[in-house]
């Protein structure tokens, strides 16, 4: 996997488990607070309720107003006495029994009803489905009236709240997913941002080998770690072009100063041939070695042309007539043609215009002709040079 990826995923992960861990606090409070909110209703509507009704020692239905009358329809509310009767239930309380538990905290039952016997909206329709299970919230409120303990148990459905609850738990869950998706997309980008200088360095560090040695990475002003990486490379650059320029120049100056005494030794050996008191065998043995002082002496020129080559900078092109280059290597090798006897035939039109490296083109055809001559036959060899213009 490339870095860029892993980066992406890294962020997107580091974001999503923040969002989580904070939509998980946000998703309690949210919850929590409707029922502290719904357990002090409860509280409010069970006062209202009872400073409502004309509670008395007789255990006897009160009349109620209006008032009391929508309430308890929107209500679950029984009131017992000191004795444990019921002096109160309201129009719900008919529609299902809720168990009385003498807890002080609220507390949840569920129970069977319909709920659109006690979740009616406001036209009378219910909007929810029919269903047997139905949770309420249970108070239990305890008031003294005219010096008579009361027992309050009031309760309303909350089948509309854990809609609700759960209508949250998926807008968090559908904007954890959007926002995991565009995390995703402006990780991506951000981590090819970062990455950017790092491709920027593959590139040219690829592009450097030992002909363009002198090329180096390019440094911001950012003194990152990336800088410092580039730093690094160019220090190592500079190390392997001064040690590449080390060898070339000694493979210049060795066969410079190897051409020297060579020339004499062919000098001694030409003077030597043409004495006439030398034996015949001595005589042959000189022109062995004669040859193969030439030999050498082309080895070192070819050391020579190739260390020249190596040590220019660049590519240098220009115009010229290829036709007088190729006279003038073959001018070069006239002698050892000769000598190999080696039947030559040139077809070489007069004005052949080129543009390139003039040098390195030369070192071509020095290359090409010497081997044709040094791998001929031994007799009767042939060399056949042509060269012709096509499309310009």
């Amino acid at each position: 996997m490339k870095i860029r990826n892993k980066v992406t995923l890294w962020i997107a992960g580091a974001c999503l488990l923040s969002s989580l861990v904070f939509s998980t606090f946000v998703y309690i409070e949210l919850i929590e607070q409707p029922y502290e909110l719904l357990d002090a209703e409860l509280g409010n509507q069970a006062n209202t309720l009872v400073a409502g009704l004309n509670l008395s020692e007789n255990p006897a239905a009160v009349v109620s107003d209006d008032l009391l009358d929508q309430l308890g329809r929107l209500y679950w509310l029984k009131v017992f006495n000191k004795a444990g009767q019921v002096v109160y239930a309201s129009e719900m309380a008919g529609l299902t029994d809720l168990a009385l538990v003498d807890k002080d905290k609220p507390y949840t039952i569920n129970t069977t009803v319909l709920e659109r016997d006690v979740l009616p909206d406001n036209d009378g329709e219910t909007d929810l489905d029919d269903q047997d299970q139905v949770a309420f919230r249970v108070r239990i409120v305890r008031v003294i009236v005219k010096n008579s303990p009361y027992t309050v148990q009031i309760a309303r459905p909350m089948e509309r709240l854990d809609r609700e609850s759960g209508e949250l738990l998926l807008t968090l869950l559908i904007a954890i997913t959007t926002a995991v998706l565009v995390l995703l997309a402006i990780g991506y980008v951000v981590a090819g941002r970062i990455l950017r200088p790092v491709h920027i360095i593959n590139t040219t560090a690829k592009e450097i080998s030992e002909k363009t040695l002198d090329k180096r990475l390019s440094r911001t002003a950012n003194n990152d770690e990336l800088d410092e990486l580039a730093s690094s490379l160019n220090t190592m650059f500079d190390r392997l072009q001064h040690s590449f320029r080390l060898q070339k120049e000694f493979i210049a100056h060795g066969a410079h100063e190897l051409k020297t005494p060579l020339t004499s030794i062919k000098l001694f050996l030409d003077e030597a041939q043409v004495r006439e008191d030398l034996p015949e065998e001595i005589q042959e043995r000189l022109v062995c070695l004669s040859k193969t002082v030439s030999r050498m002496e082309r080895l070192i020129k070819n050391l020579l042309d190739l260390s020249k080559l190596e040590l220019q900078d660049s590519f240098r092109p220009s115009r010229f007539c290829l036709s007088n280059l190729v006279n003038e290597v073959f001018e070069e090798f006239s002698a050892n043609i000769q000598v190999a006897r080696i039947d030559l035939r040139m077809d070489v039109p007069g004005e052949l215009p080129i543009t390139a490296d003039r040098e390195m083109l030369r070192r071509v055809l020095i290359n090409l002709i010497d081997n044709g001559i040094t791998y001929n036959d031994k007799r009767n060899g042939k060399i056949r040079f042509k060269a012709h213009l096509e499309d310009g």
